[in-house]
């Protein structure tokens, strides 16, 4: 080959491969234009620019496309068609068929309700199946899937909360949802009680949409992953995303709850495998794994990415602890990471800084980060928290305090403090239930029936009249009551406004209507329940515990119990307690101040047993032996030890003046 044949093969190649690098160039951009357009866009463009391409192109590369989509047409000829919008008419029109024969059945003596509930519920067990296929075997519509396991699950609440009266056949339907392939072959078998679980089988598809979309989607689907997530942390809640991770149920859950929740039946060992990889070896693909986070149908190509749906789901979980922390969620992310070898001093060395930025922007916040602390003894965290924002503490956070606080007090440095912050709560608890016990016995202060209260402790327990005297004595101090509500007082009461002048009384019970117990469940009703009804007794007990616990807790308690029998003398007699307590328990909305006093007696009464010991439990002072103590004097330098309370063993000039 001559030079310039040389020169002009070096020349065509640098040229072809120049083409090559501005073809895939241009192609990219393309790619990457086409991915930014609505769908509507994206099919305009198609139609109106690149087919028409095909006319002007040679007939094979024409050919050649064509080939393709006629691949691609008999590929997904069969997929199935995921009509919401078909689903929430029919959905609708199920449940309107059920309130009119819950109507119909006031009349009739037949109802059809079982029929129609389980009519619907197997329409969505349908629906499923047909969603993991697209999803599984078609590998697409990703987006319009995510959109279908939303609605079913608000299809089920709206099945359950459906008014047809009892919601027991709901609750208690027997579910079976087998999971098949087109084929019919058997995937996944569950077997429950109880249509509201199904929200465990769309969880397993939810798990396997995003490892399909991890493994097989384009960068685009991928994106789309945390808006999915999040989507789901809305609808379902945050614990949601980690049930995600295992397929609805996490191994560890209560097998009492789960028998028969999940059946891997016969077909279990036929289930379908995906044929697209074959596994290594390298990943766990047994359903039974103790991981739990794969299924025994993956291939090692999804296995291997279940990885990175594990840290997609712990990056949301963590955000989400980032403006609403919780001690649960602080548990779950590190379950999570427990996978990834992450331990948990990394763990809170990586959350600890974003819970202590946030910890002061609530009460709620506050409460949380105390708990957290506590339960990782990070007494330094609990120490500057306490000495700052203190104030945010609110009745209800009573048991994180407690537990914060006798962790605090782990730390020698901090135990004088721990000491100091029950000895303050404790008085405040005391002070708290001093001021309800002035509310229900307004007199109490009278100088006469101070006096009286006197006397009567100085009577003997079985003395003649000790009873009536206690019996007219908290009938003289007791706060009168009114049987009947005055009318302006309960209009006042109803439209939220304060009682006129001169009906403060009128009404005993702040809440007569029983409005904060219609519902004791409700979280929303737990700061009416604190003001109207707290619990003190409760708030008694923990603090009590808490000075326990330390070091120098009960001579702390002590002096507390010195300051209560002075507060409150009455509680020197159980006699008078439990005349006291009698008199509130006609009333509930006094109810929990029986309990607080019945409480704040039994400390007393303990207390007074260690402060008071009978003589004869005392230890008898030690008297040596005069043979002994002139023995001892020899051998001990000359001291000598002389028993002066016996007579005989004075010695001459010693006066013995102990009588």
């Amino acid at each position: 080959m001559s030079h310039y044949g040389r020169h002009d093969d070096l020349a065509s190649s640098d040229l072809s491969e120049s083409h090559l690098m501005a073809s895939t160039s241009t192609s990219a951009k393309f790619l990457q234009l086409y991915q930014s357009l609505p769908a509507d866009a994206q099919y305009a463009l198609v139609e109106n620019s690149l087919a028409p391409l095909l006319d002007v192109v040679s007939k094979p590369k024409s050919n050649l496309v064509i080939a393709s989509a006629a691949r691609m047409h008999k590929t997904y000829a069969s997929i199935p068609s995921l009509n919401l919008k078909a689903k929430k008419l029919e959905i609708a029109s199920l449940l309107d068929e059920l309130a009119r024969d819950h109507k119909r059945s006031y009349v009739k003596e037949k109802s059809r309700k079982e029929e129609l509930l389980a009519e619907a519920i197997e329409s969505v067990i349908d629906w499923l199946n047909d969603i993991w296929k697209v999803i599984y075997e078609y590998g697409t519509n990703f987006s319009k899937a995510h959109d279908c396991l939303l609605y079913a699950f608000k299809a089920i609440e709206q099945i359950g909360d459906a008014r047809v009266g009892c919601k027991c056949s709901f609750m208690n339907m027997y579910i079976s949802v087998k999971i098949k392939r087109s084929s019919g072959k058997v995937v996944k078998s569950f077997h429950f009680t109880g249509a509201h679980n199904l929200d465990r089988v769309m969880l397993w598809i939810w798990r396997d949409l995003f490892v399909v979309m991890l493994a097989d989607g384009t960068k685009r689907q991928k994106s789309a992953i945390p808006d999915m997530l999040d989507d789901i942390r809305s609808q379902l809640g945050w614990n949601a995303l980690e049930l995600l991770l295992y397929g609805g149920q996490k191994s560890d859950d209560d097998e009492d709850d789960f028998d028969d929740d999940i059946d891997y039946d016969d077909d279990y060992s036929e289930e379908y495998t995906d044929t697209d990889a074959n596994s290594d070896g390298t990943a766990c693909s047994d359903a039974r794994c103790p991981c739990g986070s794969h299924a025994s149908h993956w291939s090692s190509k999804f296995n291997s990415v279940c990885t990175s749906l594990r840290n997609l789901i712990r990056t949301s979980l963590i955000s989400i602890f980032a403006t609403s922390p919780s001690p649960i969620l602080f548990a779950s992310i590190s379950d999570i990471s427990e996978a990834d070898a992450t331990d948990e001093d990394d763990l809170c060395e990586e959350l600890f800084p974003t819970l202590m930025r946030i910890a002061t922007y609530s009460p709620e916040n506050f409460a949380t980060a105390l708990q957290i602390c506590a339960l990782h003894s990070h007494t330094d965290n609990i120490n500057t928290l306490l000495a700052s924002h203190s104030y945010l503490l609110r009745p209800c956070d009573a048991p994180a305090h407690q537990l914060a606080t006798i962790i605090l007090a782990t730390e020698p440095s901090y135990q004088l403090n721990a000491l100091r912050i029950i000895e303050k709560e404790l008085l405040n608890t005391v002070h708290a239930i001093h001021a309800a016990v002035r509310n229900a016995f307004c007199h109490i202060d009278v100088q006469a029936n101070k006096t009286e209260l006197t006397e009567i402790m100085a009577l003997h327990l079985e003395a003649l009249g000790r009873r009536g005297r206690i019996d007219r004595w908290v009938g003289a101090v007791v706060s009168p009551t009114s049987d009947t509500a005055h009318p302006m007082a309960l209009a006042a009461l109803m439209m939220g406004l304060p009682l006129p002048p001169g009906m403060e009384g009128a009404m005993d019970d702040a809440d007569p209507l029983g409005y904060i117990d219609m519902d004791i469940q409700d979280p929303d009703l737990d700061d009416l329940r604190e003001d109207f009804r707290p619990n003190l007794k409760a708030h008694l007990a923990g603090w009590i515990e808490a000075g326990r616990t330390i070091k120098g807790g009960m001579s702390m308690l002590l002096k507390v119990y010195t300051v209560i029998v002075e507060m409150m003398p009455f509680l020197g007699a159980q006699d008078i307690v439990d005349e006291m307590t009698g008199r509130l328990s006609e009333k509930p909305s006094k109810v929990f101040l029986c309990d607080a006093l019945d409480a704040l007696w039994d400390f007393c009464r303990q207390q007074k047993r260690k402060f008071a010991k009978p003589k004869s439990k005392q230890k008898p002072p030690y008297t040596p032996n005069p043979s002994q103590a002139s023995s001892q004097s020899s051998n001990s330098g000359g001291v000598t030890f002389v028993a002066i309370n016996n007579p005989q063993s004075c010695p001459a000039g010693v006066v013995d003046d102990v009588d």
